[in-house]
């Protein structure tokens, strides 16, 4: 090797040693093990099964943000609808709890502006009185506002009033991903104790995807927030829901187990869902390496027993553990001849699902078989298989058990069953 040789080969070396030195040093730390875990318990109307929710959420989070009031608008008017928390039961059960506060979005003058601010004020710091009247200590008060993104430099003026009416309760927002791109979004937080990355959302005009938290945007969204080095949660859907779209594809309400539209004649109907697996293995990802920045996951919502938009705590339990639900369903037949049948979910999953039940015998003559409402069958000469009909879907919560259909054989018959996902 010449001379002229060495020396390039010497730059050439020290020059890469030192991007390599920079990227090291540049790089985001990570961490890693358990995160700590709250769910919202969004419910205005508290009924014997939501105090319920909250005795199972004591014993599976490390606490429970309380819905406490929703502020809504007719014209310049606010309207106030508050939670009637039932707080003899929070503070029997010692469950830590925070408050959120609802804001509906709304646009209007400046004063309409000055008098958003001064509501809120008053009705976050009566909420937190109300928790105080009732031994309850507040870990937080949470601002629920959907701002526009031109609007947030605005919007931090408004956080800077209300945190300082809600002193010394820590304060904390909700944030779209939508704002990590915007300059003023790191000023902003600047006012704040901390922030909830909502991933989770029901998309503003039509669109192709049936899922309410795309997986992999969540990734990109929690390592663009880590770069603001300020301490983050994480929200994550665990329910289903019914969006309406107007002919121009734009979106006019959302249906979900609290809230019922009445969709004009035209509405086109989309449905969105969580997906546990996928959701899962996002969560186990981050249990194995997070940016440090990312505090906690905050699950929207807690299971209550009379939601049917919403997963139960078999699901939730096994996906907060980073852990994909079980699925196993089994076929379970009753009476010697008729037989019915019904199907029965001994696992964890409670997504959407279509199986294929197979009935088969080695003896025996099937004289007459039916399917009840939603399934249909079709029988042969040694098996009859009931499929889900045209149109329907199954939804069988973990623990559930529902009735598909009977068979009749001109003598009792042994049967075997099976069930093809």
């Amino acid at each position: 090797m010449t001379s002229l040789a060495r020396k390039q080969f010497a730059l050439t070396s020290a020059l890469c040693g030192a991007l390599v030195l920079s990227a090291c040093e540049h790089a985001e730390p990570l961490i890693s093990g358990s995160l700590p875990q709250r769910g919202y318990l969004w419910q205005r109307r508290w009924t014997p099964e939501v105090s319920a929710a909250l005795a199972d959420a004591r014993q599976r989070m490390q606490g429970v943000v309380l819905l406490g009031a929703e502020i809504e608008w007719a014209g310049r008017r606010p309207i106030v609808a508050r939670a009637n928390i039932d707080w003899k039961r929070a503070k029997t059960e010692g469950v830590s709890c925070s408050i959120a506060l609802r804001v509906a979005p709304f646009s209007g003058a400046p004063d309409l502006d000055d008098l958003a601010q001064e509501k809120m004020a008053e009705v976050a710091r009566s909420l937190l009185d109300e928790a105080k009247a009732h031994g309850i200590e507040v870990q937080e008060l949470q601002l629920d506002y959907d701002c526009a993104q031109k609007n947030l430099t605005n919007y931090r003026g408004w956080l800077r009033r209300l945190r300082a009416a809600v002193q010394p309760t820590r304060f904390v927002i909700t944030a779209l991903p939508a704002w990590l791109d915007e300059r003023e979004f790191a000023a902003l937080i600047g006012e704040l104790d901390g922030y909830v990355l909502q991933v989770h959302s029901v998309p503003a005009a039509k669109a192709g995807r049936a899922q309410l938290c795309d997986t992999q945007a969540a990734r990109r969204w929690v390592t663009k927030a880590a770069k603001l080095h300020r301490p983050f949660s994480v929200a994550l859907p665990t329910y289903r829901c019914t969006a309406g779209y107007n002919r121009a594809g734009k979106l006019i309400g959302v249906a979900m187990d609290s809230v019922q539209p009445a969709w004009p004649p035209d509405t086109r109907r989309l449905d969105f869902t969580a997906d546990a697996d996928a959701i899962a293995v996002l969560v186990h990802e981050w249990q194995q390496a997070r940016p440090a920045e990312l505090r906690e996951l905050l699950w929207y919502r807690i299971p209550v027993t009379t939601d049917t938009r919403n997963w139960r705590w078999p699901t939730l339990t096994a996906v907060m553990a980073g852990r994909k639900p079980v699925h196993r369903f089994e076929v379970v037949g009753t009476g010697k001849n008729p037989v019915d049948l019904s199907i029965s979910n001994r696992g964890e999953s409670d997504d959407d699902w279509s199986p294929t039940i197979a009935a088969r015998w080695n003896a025996g003559e099937l004289v007459a078989a039916d399917a009840l409402a939603g399934w249909s069958v079709r029988s042969q000469r040694q098996d009859a298989l009931f499929t889900v009909a045209p149109g329907h879907r199954l939804r069988l919560p973990p623990g559930a058990e529902r009735r598909i259909g009977w068979l009749r054989y001109a003598a009792p018959a042994s049967l075997e069953f099976s069930v093809q996902e």
